[in-house]
């Protein structure tokens, strides 16, 4: 099979065909089996227009791409079962029980959390075996996890992922959950597409609909693009950069009616930029989380981030930020009036030039532009447009300069 599926295009080139190694009965549809059928040196693997319906995550090894063809190339899970645990686990093990029937079979991915230990603190794993309602997974517990924390298993996992991999590339892919999920927000780790300490990614032209959790996320690692991407109504944030990721590139993107932020910029992100994208109708902020948790020497310009919950652009509790070229339209819809524009709280030396802070409702709720808030000093505020705002621009640090704006 492999040698029919598999082509050289030259001596270092070589390309499979998800299609060749199609089974429905396995985990991910024989997508895995395609990529394993490529040599140490990686390849291209083609996955064909069609609905994949998968039980794991696609896992995506160095110098290999993973191409679909777009819109017709949907990746998509059953909807999540969740079952709660009978005893609390101890870290290292790896055998939970249920407190019914497990809804699992073997060969599934599974999660295991509880309402404290979860995100880097919970685990993944497969299941390799069950015994009523005993399950052995392929991970040992990475936290003890309590059933008074309410410590539960459910059957969700990235549609794609790669950890500690280079030059990976995932393309012209559509990720899409289950139809009509109704259920929680499920942490990060369980993202769309999820890329942990990876090098030189480049994420192009993927569409996630609707996904329990964050649409595409990547953390740690550098050098990464994701470009010409969207993603639509995901129960968590639409795009997550995070976990001191270094040196990427976000741009060309549509975030609209995500369940947090369009875009989420959280712990240590640094030189990276956020360009040339549309965050609508998300339910929090258009671009959240910029400078939060160590960020630095971020680039957030020209975007349009319009008639979201919160605010336009939020930017808390950090330093060295550039935020210029920005539409901020019709924002603060969750409370009108409550969030600005553009929120500076608690930031240092940023520059925030260039934007224009506006609202086109009948009834506008975004009604203050740029507001300096908390400890806020040292920012340069210059050149912004925030006519018809109640309060346009507002400073609170004593070395903070606002000039030039028009208001």
């Amino acid at each position: 099979m492999p040698a029919t599926a598999m082509s050289m295009r030259n001596t270092s080139s070589y390309e499979a065909n998800a299609g060749d190694f199609y089974d429905p009965g396995l985990p991910t549809c024989g997508i895995a089996e395609a990529i394993a059928s490529l040599p140490p040196g990686g390849g291209r693997v083609r996955v064909p227009a069609g609905t994949y319906l998968l039980r794991r995550s696609i896992y995506v090894s160095s110098r290999v791409s993973l191409v679909g063809e777009g819109p017709a190339t949907v990746l998509t899970v059953h909807k999540p079962r969740v079952v709660p645990l009978e005893r609390d686990l101890r870290k290292g093990r790896r055998v939970l029980e249920c407190s019914g029937c497990p809804p699992f079979k073997v060969g599934d991915e599974i999660g295991v959390s509880d309402e404290k230990r979860r995100g880097w603190w919970g685990t993944h794993g497969i299941v390799e075996r069950i015994e009523g309602r005993r399950v052995w997974i392929s991970a040992p517990f990475n936290r003890g996890l309590r059933v008074e924390r309410q410590a539960r298993a459910v059957s969700l996992f990235p549609a794609v992922w790669a950890q500690d991999e280079a030059d990976i590339e995932v393309r012209d892919l559509t990720v899409r959950g289950p139809v009509d999920y109704d259920g929680p927000w499920w942490d990060f780790t369980y993202s769309g597409i999820h890329l942990v300490g990876c090098a030189r990614v480049r994420v192009i032209n993927c569409t996630l609909i609707e996904w329990p959790s964050d649409g595409i996320g990547v953390q740690r690692g550098c050098d990464a693009q994701v470009i010409q991407c969207q993603a639509h109504g995901c129960r968590g944030h639409g795009f997550h950069p995070g976990t001191g990721l270094g040196r990427s590139v976000w741009s060309h993107n549509i975030g609209r009616e995500n369940g947090g932020d369009g875009f989420f910029f959280c712990a240590r992100v640094h030189h990276t930029v956020c360009s040339n994208s549309v965050f609508s109708e998300n339910m929090q902020h258009g671009i959240g989380g910029v400078a939060n948790g160590g960020d630095h020497h971020n680039i957030i310009s020209d975007n349009v981030c319009s008639y979201n919950g919160r605010c336009g652009i939020d930017a808390s509790r950090g330093e060295e930020q550039v935020i210029t070229g920005n539409l901020l339209l019709g924002n603060s819809r969750e409370a009108p009036g409550r969030w600005p524009g553009i929120r500076l709280d608690d930031l240092q030396r940023a520059v925030v030039q260039g934007n224009r802070c506006a609202d086109d409702q009948d009834t506008p709720t975004q009604k203050k532009g740029i507001v300096e808030s908390g400890t806020s000093d040292d920012n340069l505020i210059s050149g912004n447009l925030c006519l018809g705002m109640e309060k346009a621009v507002v400073t609170v640090g004593g070395n903070s300069r606002a000039e030039g704006n028009l208001v």
